[in-house]
């Protein structure tokens, strides 16, 4: 069957949906989509739900328990590919709590096309947000551009258009719950897959409405938005205890070189850490596919840079700003720790396919 020209259908994953989706489906009728909902296990909206099933323009597929939106999202991706692929060019995923208006789910539409994740999001700057939401928001945000080098505005927002070409990598993304949504965006940001924000307009309910939950669910998406740089802490310390660890035996096993030994311990045992550092950081912190010989060399010329870099900060600021040289040293260090991450994702350990 050939595809339909600019055809998306509408995803909705529903736990427990107030009248409100009931209000998105009707209104979304004059953009003639076909919409999917995804029934998430609710215990209540029966009503709700039967009144969907008779509505022509929907879709409805549920199960027994509830299993989070992440489950939800990709129980659609799934019944989609198997059975609607063919006759639609990919997903525009929306929440049910009408949190995204009728005309930006199609303005969502109307720039999509076949290799660009399209993302709905919310101007969270406007004096009606709630501040927390906008602290959180900018936090979230200014954490995600530092760890993996990409601004994205709207880092929750569940209003998202996925291309075909996308869906079955979103069916392998891991996360079943609030958190997929960062999953997500991860795996785009790490695989160099094209992501576009559209603004859309910012809405806010009462805390009723929302399934979020604050304080568990922040900490959920925290954990996936933090897991890589975290395992990239904790290799730079193992590595940093074998530095010091073999520092130590070689001052002992050439202190019969006098003085130089300082510098033969320091060069042997940094060689020896970092290529223990250097396979922790490729398989165990961004398991990447690059080959090992092309980069270790890029590894060991990096690790030698970050030294001199450090040492002749240390001296310059020194100088200018006589203070404890081991302060500096630390305040030097924990910024180029942060540089040698970005430098390490970007350019060595590259997890581009």
């Amino acid at each position: 069957m050939k595809k339909k020209i600019d055809n998306y259908i509408i995803l909705i994953p529903a736990y427990n949906p107030s009248s409100k989706l009931l209000e998105l489906v009707n209104d979304l009728k004059k953009y003639n989509f076909k919409i999917l909902i995804i029934n998430d296990g609710s215990i209540e909206s029966k009503k709700i739900f039967k009144e969907l099933k008779n509505n022509s323009s929907c879709t409805i597929l549920e199960y027994e328990e509830n299993m989070g939106k992440g489950y939800a999202l990709k129980y659609g991706f799934k019944y989609y590919l198997d059975n609607l692929v063919n006759d639609y060019q990919g997903i525009i995923t929306t929440d049910a709590d009408y949190q995204h208006l009728p005309k930006d789910i199609y303005k969502i539409r109307e720039v999509m096309n076949d290799d660009t994740i399209i993302l709905g999001s919310r101007d969270f700057y406007k004096k009606e947000v709630p501040f927390p939401n906008r602290l959180g928001n900018r936090i979230t945000s200014t954490v995600f551009k530092l760890l993996y080098g990409r601004k994205i505005f709207d880092t929750q927002t569940g209003l998202r258009g996925i291309p075909n070409k996308y869906l079955d990598i979103c069916l392998e993304i891991p996360g079943n719950r609030f958190e997929y949504e960062m999953e997500q965006l991860i795996y785009f940001t790490n695989h160099n897959i094209n992501i576009k924000e559209i603004p859309i307009e910012t809405i806010y309910y009462t805390k009723s409405e929302s399934k979020f939950k604050k304080g568990i669910d922040s900490m959920k998406i925290y954990k996936v938005i933090l897991k890589e740089s975290f395992r990239f802490l904790v290799t730079s310390l193992l590595s940093a205890f074998l530095d010091i660890i073999l520092f130590t035996i070689f001052i002992y096993t050439f202190q019969s070189l006098g003085d130089i030994s300082i510098f033969v311990a320091t060069f042997m045992a940094r060689i020896i850490a970092d290529f223990l550092n250097f396979n922790l950081t490729k398989y165990f912190v961004f398991d990447s596919n690059e080959d090992f010989k092309k980069i270790l060399s890029k590894y060991y010329i990096l690790s030698f840079g970050k030294m001199a870099m450090s040492a002749i900060l240390v001296f310059l600021i020194n100088k200018l700003i006589p203070f404890n040289k081991t302060f500096i040293k630390v305040i030097v260090d924990t910024l180029i720790y942060f540089l040698s991450y970005r430098i390490q994702k970007k350019y060595i350990f590259k997890t581009i396919e």
